[in-house]
C-alpha cells in the first residue's frame, strides 16, 4: 500500500482532519528508520510551512499517538512513529532508544522495552527514559 493511502487511513482512524502537511510529515516519517527533529522535517518538507503549524501537526499527532518523543545527542528530542496500539492518552512505546555517536541519528529498538521501574509513593512517576549511546550499522 503506498504510503499516501497509510498516512490518509491513519489520519481517519486517529479522526484528525486530513490536511496537505498532516499528510505530507507522516508520509516522511514512514520513509525514515530513525527519530527525526523539526529542522529535520523542515528540511525535508516539499511545500513551506511556518514553524507554528509544524509544531502544532506535531503536538496534534504525539496529543492522538501517532508520534512520540525520542532523545537526540544534544538533551533535544526528536519524534518517531508510534507503535499501531499508542493512543493519546496511553502511549506503548515504553522501548529503547539508541543514539548513533557517529551520525546523532536517534533509532527505535521496539525490541528492547523499558524495565517496570517502582519507586517510592512520594514520588509522581511520569516518564522512564531507556536510552542507549554507540555506532549504528550505517557508520560502523
Amino acid at each position: 500500500m503506498e504510503t499516501l493511502k497509510i498516512a490518509e487511513d491513519l489520519l481517519q482512524s486517529h479522526g484528525l482532519r486530513r490536511t496537505q502537511i498532516r499528510l505530507e510529515i507522516l508520509q516522511i516519517f514512514m520513509k525514515q528508520d530513525h527519530a527525526l527533529s523539526v529542522n529535520d522535517l523542515e528540511k525535508m518538507l516539499k511545500t513551506s510551512h511556518d514553524r507554528v503549524t509544524l509544531y502544532r501537526a506535531l503536538n496534534s499527532f504525539e496529543e492522538n499517538g501517532i508520534l512520540h518523543q525520542a532523545p537526540d545527542q544534544g538533551g533535544g528530542m526528536r519524534y518517531a512513529l508510534c507503535a499501531d496500539d499508542c493512543s493519546g492518552h496511553d502511549h506503548k512505546d515504553e522501548h529503547a532508544h539508541f543514539i548513533c555517536d557517529e551520525c546523532n541519528q536517534t533509532f527505535c529498538l521496539q525490541e528492547i522495552k523499558v524495565p517496570d521501574v517502582k519507586i517510592s509513593e512520594d514520588y509522581q512517576l511520569n516518564s522512564v527514559s531507556y536510552t542507549m549511546n554507540g555506532v549504528c550499522k550505517e557508520c560502523q
